[in-house]
């Protein structure tokens, strides 16, 4: 089995939502027999000094940088991993644990130039010695719908949940399919295409990450 570190940062006011997103996904993995799933770990916490003010067409974003939120998963993922050898004292009960995913009520930035990010980009994954850290931002997705806000997450999760188990983009009617708008995204199934679908499941199989 596969378990996936889930986190969020930032101020969220309806955690019952994220609770809700992260529930669905363990649904749609469990229905479909991926042996995968969420764990929450409770929030992340970056110290308030991490916070910048990027300049941009719309006005002043507050938001941290990627870099420190990657580099702070990273030490949480490292932190857990090493408290789950110590607790398992070398028992091979079958658990790969090397990923971690966060979301954020900030808009995703660098401390190189702003990411136009609004209609390209849904998140952002990095893998760091067989580690890998994804983080998607809630900021493109936000709707006053509150069900179709779900909606936009649960298939975000989905996009990066695919690449972290090595899937490309996609050009058919699948998550894998980048939007070039959020209209875009409405359309797309909330679901991997055959193609996609079948990868994943071989790869979430034999994934060669931690064992433990």
């Amino acid at each position: 089995m596969q378990f996936i570190e889930a986190t969020y940062v930032g101020n969220f006011i309806d955690k019952q939502m994220l609770f809700d997103v992260f529930d669905e996904v363990n649904r749609y993995f469990t229905e479909n027999n991926i042996d995968v799933r969420l764990v929450y770990i409770g929030p992340l916490k970056l110290a308030p000094g991490y916070l910048v003010s990027i300049k941009t067409s719309n006005g002043t974003l507050r938001a941290y940088p990627l870099e420190a939120l990657i580099e702070t998963l990273y030490s949480r993922l490292l932190q857990d991993i090493k408290e789950l050898i110590e607790q398992r004292e070398g028992d091979d009960t079958g658990i790969i644990m090397n990923k971690i995913l966060a979301l954020t009520t900030f808009p995703l930035i660098s401390r190189n130039p702003y990411f136009d990010f609004y209609e390209k980009f849904l998140g952002y994954h990095e893998t760091i010695t067989n580690l890998r850290i994804m983080i998607l931002s809630t900021e493109p997705f936000y709707s006053e719908d509150i069900e179709n806000f779900k909606m936009r997450l649960f298939k975000g999760v989905l996009h990066e949940i695919g690449h972290s188990f090595g899937l490309e983009h996609c050009s058919g009617e699948c998550v894998m399919n980048p939007p070039g708008t959020i209209e875009e995204w409405d359309l797309r199934p909330p679901t991997y295409c055959d193609r996609c679908f079948l990868e994943l499941k071989r790869n979430a199989e034999y994934d060669p990450g931690l064992k433990f």
